[in-house]
């Protein structure tokens, strides 16, 4: 990433409850987020939402978030929420990245709170 920014994680308040990355900009602006949930019974993880900032997308924030997200998760399946035309661009090219699967309209397991 060219820019500075920071990364702020927001843990969950419930097991497989909803947890947040969000990154800040140097004048600690919000320019993007990650809401996800993760089930460590089950091992799976679920993208609830991704956003960044228009004119910090191409930048590596949204694919910084994810790996953020998913580091304590090694070997978990995850999917994702109904995906736009950026978002299946950016989660075709994550599953490219990483060798796995991020299936768009994905199930939650019984254990996550919608």
């Amino acid at each position: 990433m060219s820019r500075q920014v920071s990364f702020e994680y927001v843990p969950a308040v419930l097991p497989a409850g909803r947890q947040a990355v969000s990154v800040l900009d140097a004048g600690r602006r919000l320019v993007g987020c990650l809401e996800y949930q993760v089930c460590h019974v089950c091992r799976v993880g679920y993208v609830v939402n991704i956003a960044v900032a228009s004119h910090w997308q191409g930048q590596g924030v949204g694919r910084h978030a994810l790996h953020t997200a998913m580091e304590p998760c090694a070997g978990y399946t995850w999917s994702t929420s109904r995906q736009s035309l950026d978002g299946r661009r950016f989660f075709g090219a994550m599953e490219e990245e990483m060798d796995m699967a991020f299936p768009a309209g994905g199930v939650r397991c019984p254990h996550m709170t919608p």
